[in-house]
C-alpha cells in the first residue's frame, strides 16, 4: 500500500544568548490510504491524542511536539521522539516514544496527535502517559484505550470500547449502546453513558456510574460506589457487584424478576424486588427466566430499585 503523502518539519533549535537552553518544535503531518477492517495505532510517551471519525478514504494525522530545556538533551529528546508513521500488515501505526527510558530532569516536553479518520476502522492507543479524547461514529469499530497515566473521554459511537489505565477517569458517552464496554483502572473513576449490551468495570480506587444498559454486567470496585442502570434485561442475565468500601445501587425496569443475593458486611439494603430479607442479606424470590445476581459489599449499603 503506497504512502499518499508526507509533510515533515522541524523547528530550529533556537539557544537562548548566553545560556544552554533550548526551545525545539517538530511538526509533521502524514496521510495513508484507508484499510477497512484494518487497525490504526497511536503509540506514544506523553502526548495527548485527539482522534476525529469522518467520511472519507485516509486517515490524516498532525505532530505537534515541543521540547524545553538543556540545549543538547533538548535536541537528542527531539530526535529520539521524532514521529514514525509505518505499515505493519493490517496496521497503520503512528508511533512517538523512546524504547530506553528518559530523564526529564533538564527537560520538558509536550506533545498533540491529532487523527481524522474514517469508521470502518479500529483504533488503538498506547500511552505511556497522555489523555485521548475520540470523536465521532467509528462504525463497526473495536477502540482500545491503554494508559499508565492518562484520561479517556469519549463522544460518539462504535461496537465495542475497551480502557485499561493506572491511573486515570473514563468517560465515555456513546450515541447508540455499545456491543461490549470494559473499563480497568488502578486510580480512576468510570461513567458511561448511552448503555452497553455487556458491561465489565474493575476499579481499585474510583466510581462506577453506567447507565442504559441492556444486559449482562460485572462492576469490582475496591473503594468507590458503583451505580448503574439497565434499560432493558433480558431472561436468565448475570449480573455481579463487589465494593470493599463503597455503596452498590444497581435500577432494573419495572416487572424485571431478580434471583440470586445480596451480601452486607456493614450496611443497610433497599430492594423494590420481592425476596426473604435478613439483617445483613437478602435473598430474591427470582421466577421463571429471572435476572441472576450476586451482590456483596464489605462497607456500604445496597439499593436494587425498579425504574
Amino acid at each position: 500500500m503506497r504512502i499518499r503523502s508526507a509533510v515533515t518539519a522541524l523547528a530550529v533549535c533556537l539557544l537562548i544568548a548566553g545560556s544552554a537552553a533550548a526551545d525545539i518544535e517538530v511538526h509533521q503531518k502524514h496521510r495513508f490510504d484507508a484499510r477497512p477492517g484494518g487497525t490504526v495505532v497511536v503509540d506514544v510517551s506523553f502526548h495527548r491524542v485527539e482522534v476525529t471519525a469522518r467520511a472519507g478514504d485516509t486517515i490524516d494525522v498532525t505532530v505537534d511536539i515541543e521540547v524545553k530545556g538543556d540545549g543538547n538533551k533538548a535536541k537528542n529528546a527531539a530526535n529520539d521522539f521524532q514521529p514514525k508513521f509505518l505499515e505493519e500488515g493490517n496496521k497503520l501505526i503512528i508511533r512517538s516514544t523512546r524504547k530506553k527510558g528518559f530523564s526529564w530532569k533538564s527537560v520538558s516536553a509536550k506533545g498533540l496527535v491529532t487523527v481524522q479518520m474514517p469508521p470502518g476502522m479500529n483504533l488503538t492507543i498506547d500511552s505511556s502517559s497522555g489523555s485521548a479524547k475520540i470523536e465521532g461514529d467509528f462504525g463497526d469499530a473495536v477502540v482500545r484505550f491503554d494508559a499508565s497515566s492518562g484520561s479517556l473521554t469519549v463522544d460518539g459511537a462504535m461496537r465495542e470500547l475497551h480502557s485499561d489505565t493506572s491511573s486515570g477517569s473514563v468517560r465515555a458517552a456513546v450515541s447508540r449502546p455499545l456491543d461490549v464496554f470494559t473499563a480497568d483502572a488502578s486510580s480512576g473513576s468510570t461513567r458511561l453513558t448511552g448503555g452497553a449490551r455487556k458491561a465489565k468495570v474493575d476499579t481499585s480506587s474510583g466510581s462506577i456510574d453506567l447507565s442504559n444498559l441492556l444486559g449482562d454486567a460485572t462492576f469490582d470496585s475496591s473503594s468507590g460506589s458503583i451505580t448503574a442502570q439497565w434499560d432493558g434485561i433480558p431472561p436468565e442475565a448475570t449480573v455481579r457487584a463487589g465494593a470493599s468500601s463503597g455503596s452498590v445501587t444497581l435500577r432494573f425496569p419495572a416487572g424485571t424478576a431478580l434471583a440470586g443475593s445480596v451480601d452486607v458486611s456493614s450496611g443497610g439494603i433497599r430492594s423494590d424486588f420481592p425476596g426473604m430479607k435478613g439483617k445483613d442479606y437478602l435473598t430474591l424470590e427470582g421466577g421463571p427466566g429471572a435476572v441472576d445476581i450476586a451482590v456483596d459489599t464489605s462497607s456500604g449499603s445496597v439499593k436494587l430499585l425498579s425504574n
